[in-house]
């Protein structure tokens, strides 16, 4: 084919192969930080993995730090979604806690060593990086809306701060899941002691926290 219609068939034949190998560097990439760490892997080793020449990497990224970076705000952005999911129309702050955890808990067991990269803050590995403010900022929405509703009911205590604890919360789960898990712990067990903790803590009147 020639002409105008040729070139651009071509010009999209040409993205298509370019994002399609993008993609694979990013699977790849996924599948290495999650089995390797971040210092373990190697540029050439994610191209290797994703079957491609190792200068197509960069190509596609500048170095491992920005490869990473994709990688990790995917991972949170499948965190968000697969919690919100998971959460039914609940009548307390306590509910809400639970099921969020026990969200949190199944996709931890679903994608294994993937939360501790979810959970991650990027400007650890890039202190001008964005990303994690807003997809973390996203995650903790999710409790900051319950906690000011739960505030607006009077079911927390007049004190407490639904922006500061929201954003708290992020940091507990994110150092206590994994915690958790080495140590063996269930499922139900770390959602019953957590939500036990964040209800006791929160709450003015909690009932049936045994």
């Amino acid at each position: 084919m020639s002409g105008p219609a040729g070139v651009v068939l071509a010009t999209d034949r040409a993205s298509k192969r370019k994002e399609e190998k993008r993609n694979r560097l990013l699977e790849a990439a996924r599948k290495l930080f999650v089995s390797k760490g971040y210092h373990e892997t190697r540029p050439q080793d994610i191209a290797r993995e994703a079957d491609v020449a190792h200068g197509t990497f960069y190509s596609h990224y500048t170095d491992k730090r920005e490869i990473f970076l994709a990688f990790a705000s995917s991972a949170q952005e499948d965190l968000h979604a697969f919690v919100q999911s998971k959460i039914p129309d609940v009548k307390s702050f306590e509910e809400y806690i639970r099921y969020s955890l026990t969200a949190i808990q199944e996709f931890a067991e679903q994608n294994p060593g993937l939360l501790r990269s979810a959970m991650v803050d990027t400007k650890v590995f890039d202190p001008t990086d964005s990303t994690s403010k807003e997809v973390r900022s996203k995650f903790a929405s999710g409790f900051i809306i319950r906690l000011k509703n739960a505030c607006d009911t009077g079911e927390l205590y007049d004190d407490v701060d639904p922006d500061l604890i929201g954003h708290a919360m992020v940091g507990l789960i994110q150092f206590s899941a994994p915690h958790a898990y080495r140590k063996g712990q269930s499922r139900q067990e770390f959602v019953d002691h957590m939500t036990r903790f964040l209800t006791r803590a929160l709450v003015k009147n909690p009932e049936n926290m045994s």
